[in-house]
């Protein structure tokens, strides 16, 4: 079991960095810096030799190899299956477990762990092969989200003991529903190239609801296969629409999901307290980086920050659900 316990923390520490560095190949443009997968125009690494890249003009002809982009990309496929791995790792301990001590120890989570990061290597295939499509690229976002959580929520089961199991009232389900919502309206935002869709802040375009914005194209129009996303190929007004909708998110989001942090920071229980606590400092740091992120045009480290920040938002909201779950 302590095993288990490390390899699962080393294992939420990796998925973190894989979304952060994931979130930073994608704002750099370098999703596509390597235009085959697994592989890096064919090689392992990145071709920087003369050999190597005569060989690049003959397999990828009209290809130029940016080396930087391509190190980004490699890096983070490095990284993501070295995660994959670890996951791999953790099933085998778990089966290993459930035989040697007992037929009722649960082996659930950890398979679905494994099954979801097999899917995510197909999902980081067709971002590459089906060149940054948003939706795709959305996906493998949700799945790389899904995976720290899942991974988060084991440890949390491995180090409780002796817990009192109480049911979650519906405000604070309802407070993760409107969470998840958020995160994915980032997403989309994000995979759209939409940050800059309303470049002024509290207004948008001076207008407190813009008379330019395009919601079918922003969020109902299927945007066909085999072209390329990279830099994002919708209209202004449909990423105005994007952008407008997630801010509106935003604000919902905070003064509903502030309400339950603010009611769990009286609780009796001092872990719920804590975490609270916690929650509350994520969301009102998040909020004030995204607010800043568009009064200095999307800087790239407030930019990478916000992802990182969503992550932590989602952790630490997971934490208090927990908390007040499973007491202590």
């Amino acid at each position: 079991m302590p095993y288990n316990k490390k390899i699962t923390l080393f294992a939420i520490l990796l998925a973190f960095v894989v979304i952060v560095f994931g979130a930073y190949v994608r704002l750099t443009d370098a999703g596509l810096g390597c235009p085959d997968w697994p592989g890096c125009y064919g090689f392992f690494g990145v071709p920087e030799s003369s050999e190597s890249l005569s060989e690049v003009e003959k397999t990828f002809p009209g290809q130029v190899v940016e080396a930087g982009k391509a190190w980004r990309e490699m890096i983070h496929r490095y990284i993501a299956s070295t995660l994959g791995f670890l996951i791999m790792v953790l099933f085998g301990l778990s089966l290993l477990q459930r035989k040697k001590h007992s037929e009722h120890t649960s082996i659930r989570l950890p398979f679905y762990l494994l099954m979801l990061v097999a899917f995510q290597g197909l999902l980081g295939m067709w971002t590459v092969t089906l060149k940054v499509h948003p939706v795709i690229v959305s996906a493998h976002l949700i799945g790389g989200l899904s995976t720290l959580s899942l991974l988060f929520y084991y440890y949390k089961k491995l180090n409780t003991v002796n817990a009192v199991i109480e049911r979650l009232n519906g405000f604070v389900v309802l407070g993760f529903c409107f969470l998840i919502i958020q995160i994915l309206l980032g997403g989309w935002t994000s995979t759209n190239y939409a940050a800059l869709g309303c470049p002024d802040l509290p207004f948008c375009y001076g207008q407190m609801w813009p008379d330019n914005m395009d919601f079918k194209t922003g969020f109902l129009s299927w945007q066909p296969f085999g072209e390329n996303y990279e830099g994002g190929l919708l209209s202004p007004p449909a990423r105005t629409a994007i952008h407008f909708t997630h801010r509106l998110g935003a604000v919902v989001a905070f003064f509903f999901l502030g309400g339950i942090g603010l009611k769990y920071l009286k609780d009796n229980h001092q872990a719920v307290k804590s975490a609270a606590k916690y929650f509350l400092a994520a969301l009102i740091i998040q909020l004030t980086i995204g607010v800043v992120m568009v009064w200095t045009s999307i800087n790239l480290s407030l930019a990478t920050a916000h992802n990182a920040l969503a992550a932590i938002l989602l952790l630490s909201f997971i934490n208090l659900l927990y908390s007040i779950k499973y007491r202590q």
